[in-house]
């Protein structure tokens, strides 16, 4: 048996995108779950759809840091985020996320991270290009992964 930085019976959480991205980033220390960020995907194959979940998350996260990185708000290190750094990051990049992805959904602020409005939004946006599929296609705007 493998030993795993999750309890067997972990569900992911209902989240905002705010607090998709403490968790991410700083994880919960109270409940004893590291970020998220950490997570690969043998970390989550024991939850239901837990590679799916994780895979979506670090795609919304890679919207996030790109966004922060333009921004000059992101800590490359992981190590060196706290609630703090990440409400500070938050409150720059919000409103950008918001007047770029959500201009027709209401109530912003409380979207959670996986609305269907938020990944056509994203989509369209082509916010979600993964350096994978930019391969030999001499494109260079890819979204910078986290993990």
């Amino acid at each position: 048996m493998r030993l795993n930085a999750l309890p067997q019976n972990f569900v992911f959480p209902r989240m905002t995108r705010r607090v998709l991205t403490e968790n991410w980033l700083v994880g919960c220390v109270k409940s004893n779950i590291p970020p998220f960020a950490t997570l690969g995907p043998k970390d989550v194959c024991h939850l239901p759809s837990g590679n799916n979940v994780r895979n979506k998350m670090k795609c919304v996260m890679g919207v996030i840091e790109k966004e922060a990185r333009d921004k000059n708000v992101w800590m490359e290190k992981l190590a060196d985020w706290n609630l703090e750094r990440v409400t500070k990051m938050w409150c720059v990049v919000s409103p950008v996320i918001e007047a770029k992805y959500l201009k027709d959904v209401k109530r912003k602020n409380e979207a959670g991270w996986p609305s269907a409005e938020w990944h056509l939004l994203a989509t369209d946006a082509k916010a979600f290009r993964s350096s994978r599929n930019q391969r030999g296609k001499g494109q260079s705007d890819s979204v910078v992964q986290l993990v």
